[in-house]
């Protein structure tokens, strides 16, 4: 599948480049640029691999060396940034599909899916293997394969272990709320977060109040911080009314341990039960369970948990003390998804166990 290509272009030495014809010396200097860059990645270290980048780029425009800009992009947490470069690069390299393909998908994860499709009917993208993506997410279904994703870095996570659920980063990434259900009999447990960094994750005393409500709270060593750009996360100062918008942030649902981006999943709420939890009206199975939802501007509602039927429902802020903990926010100033999804990245995780 072409979506594939992207790892292969980032990590694959002179013979995946499309290279000016540089002579041998001059190549063999900008793929020394490329691995310093590659590696400062691989350490969670993005600003590192700005310079050797922009050497590398000075050499020759191509597209291993934009491939690896934009996941450097992604990893300081500057995702508008990045669907703007993503575009020059798709319209730059028309003859590498992993540059078109990547842009589209995060387009699609953004909350931008039906504009992804209008793209490839209209020969965008001819590979089948993001149609195939497309169709799992609307699916609500595991993703086929294993789709472009975050440059992994952090502590690391077993090849064996997997992605169960959805956390919500709190307290500087040192506290992460999960589904009780995803962490029972669990042997370790490890978080990752949407911009590829991974820590390991333990059980704290939960108190009955989020027992209750089918929650557990974990610590997260070392933290999870938040990038210096990083907006903090606010709580609406009022419950959500039937029927208005919000954005539901969770992350990707595939096999395995792999590092993956979130998807966010635009709708409208439903009713309020005897519960006090609040419908849905999306499905959620593309995505793990649990996961923060937002207002139209950007403000935490609450957190999207399984229901007893299977549905997901909205479990309000309300009734959690850690979101009541968030600074409220009384301005309502709409966002739209983009900036919703770059502002959220930094706070959702997986939760692999």
């Amino acid at each position: 599948m072409l979506l594939m290509l992207l790892a292969a272009l980032a990590a694959a030495g002179p013979a995946a480049a499309h290279e000016e014809g540089l002579p041998p010396a001059q190549e063999a200097a900008r793929q020394r640029q490329l691995d310093e860059a590659r590696s400062a990645l691989s350490r969670g270290m993005p600003d590192a691999a700005l310079i050797p980048l922009e050497t590398a780029a000075g050499m020759s425009h191509a597209p291993d060396t934009e491939l690896l800009q934009l996941q450097m992009q992604l990893q300081r947490g500057n995702f508008r940034q990045a669907l703007a470069f993503g575009a020059h690069a798709a319209a730059a390299h028309r003859d590498e599909p992993a540059a078109r393909e990547l842009h589209l998908w995060l387009l699609a994860l953004s909350g931008q899916a039906d504009y992804v499709r209008r793209q490839l009917v209209a020969g965008a993208a001819p590979d089948d293997g993001l149609a195939r993506l497309l169709d799992a997410l609307a699916a609500a279904a595991p993703l086929p394969g294993q789709p472009p994703s975050p440059w992994p870095h952090g502590v690391d996570v077993p090849a064996a272990r997997r992605a169960v659920a959805t956390g919500l980063l709190l307290d500087g990434g040192r506290l992460a709320l999960v589904p009780a259900a995803s962490i029972h009999g669990a042997d370790a447990l490890w978080l990752r977060n949407g911009l590829g960094r991974a820590s390991r994750a333990h059980p704290l005393a939960t108190d009955a109040a989020l027992a209750e409500q089918g929650l557990a709270l974990l610590g997260v060593e070392p933290a999870l911080a938040p990038t210096p750009a990083t907006l903090p996360l606010t709580r609406s100062p009022r419950p959500a009314f039937a029927g208005s918008p919000a954005a539901r942030l969770g992350m990707l649902r595939i096999d395995g341990a792999a590092p993956a981006w979130p998807l966010l999943q635009p709708g409208f709420l439903g009713r309020v039960d005897r519960t006090g939890t609040q419908a849905l009206g999306w499905p959620g199975g593309a995505a793990l369970p649990g996961g923060p939802v937002f207002d139209a501007a950007g403000r935490l509602i609450g957190l999207a948990l399984p229901a007893p039927d299977g549905s997901e429902r909205l479990l309000p802020a309300a009734l959690l003390a850690p979101l009541q903990a968030l600074p409220a926010a009384t301005q309502a100033q709409p966002l739209t998804p983009d900036q919703v999804y770059e502002a959220a990245l930094p706070h959702v995780a997986q939760l692999l166990r």
